[in-house]
This record gives C-alpha cells, sequence and structure tokens, in this order.
C-alpha cells in the first residue's frame, strides 16, 4: 500500500530575492501553458520524450528557465492531464 502526504510550507525569501522568485515562477507558468496548448492542439500526445524533443529548446529560449525546471515543466503538464 503506497501513502502519499501533502505538505503546506512556508518558504522565507529574502525581498532583494522575492522578486527573482516571482519572475521564476510566472515563467514557469506561462511555459506551463505553452506546453499545455501544444499538448492540446497536437491529439494529446503525453509521451516525454516526444514533447521533450518537440518542446526543450523553445521552452529554454521562450521563457528563459533553466534546464531542470524546463524539464520540469513538461512533466508537470502530463501529470495534470493524466489526472
Amino acid at each position: 500500500m503506497i501513502f502519499t502526504k501533502t505538505l503546506k510550507i512556508r518558504i522565507n525569501v529574502p525581498s532583494e530575492q522575492e522578486t527573482l522568485l516571482r519572475q521564476m515562477t510566472e515563467q514557469y507558468r506561462q511555459a506551463c501553458n505553452f506546453i499545455s496548448e501544444y499538448v492540446f492542439t497536437h491529439s494529446f500526445d503525453l509521451n516525454f520524450f516526444s514533447l521533450n524533443k518537440v518542446l526543450y529548446r523553445n521552452i529554454r529560449g521562450k521563457f528563459r528557465l533553466k534546464s531542470q525546471l524546463a524539464q520540469s515543466s513538461i512533466k508537470t503538464v502530463i501529470a495534470r492531464y493524466n489526472t
């Protein structure tokens, strides 16, 4: 049996870094919307490797996300569509 526990935590960010964090989360959100639109218009191809191959460079360039966040945004969209 597998149990999942969700935790709600508060992250204290120094005020000088708060703007950067907000910008990054906004870019991540926009990237997820971009990926979601692509998935919706391309017959719901939810294969990570095919989406990564097609969208990775666009996500990195257009939204200026680092590699890990670019791949995470693809995985997030896939997970949301699967639920």
